[in-house]
């Protein structure tokens, strides 16, 4: 059955002054995330022990499935509004700005559930953690005062940064308790942040993020193209094994590609990049994730989606631009009979595309996120 989620809320409280001291910056440079957590001198930075319910709403749609697999190993995270302090123009003067930031996430889980639910509970705090230390050291190391014309490019280096970071963070996180209990799962991360008007994608593994954008009305006639309304982009790139600069690294490291079903790392591991796998970690597997830039959004793109693998066993992007058309359309009183019989009983759009993946024959654990981008 299709379940709910919980997401978690930062709660973190920072002082007016923003102002760290001496000793919790060291931590943090040498333990990041996860040593200030554990730093009584950085009291501010105790994570409040609970989460909170965040309700399906129009601008955040997400589903999420077991299907035929025996476990649910899939997790996602997605906030549209989280507050985080920013550099201010003028960082002398006004020190930071509070700016609303989306994050949106999956992490698709193998060898067991608990790498993904971990990095979708970590994921929030850690990322505004590390946003108030980059910016922290960006303004002490310009002395409070940056190039008004270039304040931009700063905030959207420190998200970045902060977001690397995080993911770097998760990774030892997840791999100290894996070694502690014998854990031997790992995860898939992509996680998209959504700044303005900009898009940044961070990937690793083989889950994916794609942008849906209206196609020109003369590229709707095209022969064999009258059904496909909007366009898919994809904006990740798989991590397998046997792809030319994954299988150089893994090789470089003692590691081997072999073909079991599908490439793997030492005939084990279906993708070359991921969270935790620490046994793998050895032989070339990294989490470093791999970016697609931040991208300017254009009045035509209408909708971002971000999905594990299983979605894509059956369907392919262009699949899901055409359910996305045809789900709007049915509500529209637009070409109803063109929407799947799948879809007619499903309560969201993402419900739609997760239940028209598993009908069309998908053995995977399902989850998407869908964001409207109008």
């Amino acid at each position: 059955m299709i379940a709910s989620l919980l997401f978690g809320v930062v709660l973190i409280t920072i002082p007016s002054s923003y102002g760290l001291s001496v000793s919790c910056m060291m931590e943090y440079d040498d333990g990041g995330a996860p040593a200030v957590y554990g730093y009584p001198e950085c009291p501010q930075w105790v994570l409040s022990p609970a989460g909170s319910l965040q309700n399906q709403n129009l601008n955040c749609q997400f589903a999420i499935l077991q299907g035929r697999r025996d476990y649910q190993e899939d997790a996602i995270a997605c906030n549209l509004d989280i507050k985080v302090p920013l550099l201010a123009k003028d960082a002398g003067k006004n020190g930071f700005e509070e700016e609303a930031v989306g994050i949106v996430a999956v992490f698709d889980g193998h060898g067991g559930k608990e790498c993904s639910e971990m990095a979708s509970k970590l994921l929030f705090d850690y990322f505004y953690l590390h946003v108030v230390f980059q910016s922290y050291k960006v303004m002490a190391h310009h002395n409070g005062v940056l190039p008004s014309s270039d304040y931009k490019s700063f905030q959207l280096e420190i998200l970045k940064e902060a977001l690397s970071k995080t993911i770097g963070d998760i990774d030892l996180r997840f791999s100290q308790e894996a070694i502690k209990n014998n854990f031997y799962s790992g995860s898939t991360a992509t996680v998209v942040l959504l700044y303005g008007r900009q898009i940044l994608v961070a990937n690793v593994g083989d889950s994916k993020a794609l942008l849906l954008s209206e196609k020109i009305q003369s590229a709707l006639r095209t022969e064999g193209d009258s059904t496909a309304h909007l366009s898919a982009t994809a904006l990740t790139y798989d991590h397998h094994p046997d792809r030319e600069d994954e299988r150089a690294r893994i090789e470089a490291a003692g590691g081997s590609v072999t073909n079991w079903g599908v490439p793997r790392v030492s005939g084990v591991l279906a993708m070359s990049r991921s969270i935790g796998d620490v046994y793998l970690k050895r032989y070339g597997v990294i989490a470093e994730p791999e970016y697609t830039g931040w991208r300017p959004l254009t009045t035509n793109d209408t909708h971002l989606v971000v999905a594990s693998d299983g979605i894509f066993e059956s369907l392919t992007p262009q699949d899901i631009g055409n359910l996305i058309f045809q789900w709007n359309s049915h509500f529209q009183g637009i070409e109803d009979s063109k929407m799947p019989v799948s879809c007619l009983s499903s309560t969201s759009l993402a419900e739609c595309i997760i239940n028209t993946a598993y009908e069309k024959g998908s053995h995977d654990n399902l989850s998407v996120i869908i964001v409207p981008l109008t």
